[in-house]
């Protein structure tokens, strides 16, 4: 029975921290990131959908998606306070922007 109550005291106690993450989408099609800059908290995710017919990667120092094929995702979370810009190094004409607030 402590066992159980711990574990729920635990999980309770956590509630604030997740309920405070958000997550965002960003959607890869038509050779572009929509939207092309997402503005952020630490802590909240981000989740990348390649709706294009290509294959297509998020790259960034410290970032690396890998190939995400058609239909694909690739979620990541926000462990800093930093901005930065990435790109498809696969098309480095697409180009986004991480902002964190």
């Amino acid at each position: 029975m402590k066992t159980a109550f711990a574990t729920l005291f635990a999980a309770l106690c956590a509630l604030p921290l997740a309920a405070g993450a958000a997550e965002h989408h960003v959607v890869i099609d038509g050779m572009k990131f929509t939207p092309q800059v997402v503005q952020v908290k630490k802590g909240d995710a981000i989740v990348w959908e390649n709706r294009d017919m290509f294959v297509h990667n998020v790259a960034a120092d410290g970032v690396k998606s890998g190939d995400l094929a058609p239909g694909k995702t690739w979620r990541w979370v926000v462990r800093a306070k930093m901005s930065f810009d990435y790109l498809c190094t696969l098309h480095p004409v697409m180009k986004g922007r991480i902002e964190v607030k």
